[in-house]
């Protein structure tokens, strides 16, 4: 055999060539610099995630929260405390804090049929978020719910 025309050095048992030996080095520092590069972006995208979920759970709470007051204060003969009383319940047993509720006109007993009664429930939305990125940290969000007196 002449020396053009040599067989490539392969390994034999335990034993790798020189050359397999860099090719497995270079496919570990490939795969830590990909995971180095992609770990980020996909803890990123999880509490991104997470965050926007709390969002829209603040959000529909506050909806069906400002829809029961309403509908609770326009019945007859509820009154406005009863009406902050089931708004209270929905928002505590969502655990939702830092509230403000607003009802308006203020309704009693008395109030006449086909009243329009407006009721705004409010909350910021750090009442909601624990994640690092806080994205509704800032944001204060209001629903409102409007419903005639029957």
């Amino acid at each position: 055999m002449s020396i053009q025309q040599q067989e490539p050095v392969r390994a034999v048992g335990p034993y790798k060539s020189l050359r397999g030996v860099c090719r497995d080095m270079f496919r570990r520092g490939a795969a830590t610099i990909e995971t180095a590069v992609t770990l980020p972006v996909l803890v990123l995208l999880v509490f991104g995630s997470i965050e926007i979920a709390n969002g829209v759970f603040l959000k529909q709470t506050l909806t069906v929260a400002a829809y029961e007051g309403a509908r609770v204060a326009t019945r007859p003969g509820a009154t406005r405390a009863q009406a902050r009383q089931r708004v209270q319940e929905i928002l505590a047993a969502r655990n939702v804090n830092n509230r403000t509720i607003t009802i308006s006109p203020a309704v009693d007993a008395n109030t006449s049929r086909g009243t329009r009664v407006t009721v705004t429930v409010s909350s910021n939305g750090s009442s909601q978020s624990f994640n690092p990125l806080g994205l509704f940290m800032q944001r204060t969000l209001t629903k409102s719910a409007i419903m005639v007196r029957l």
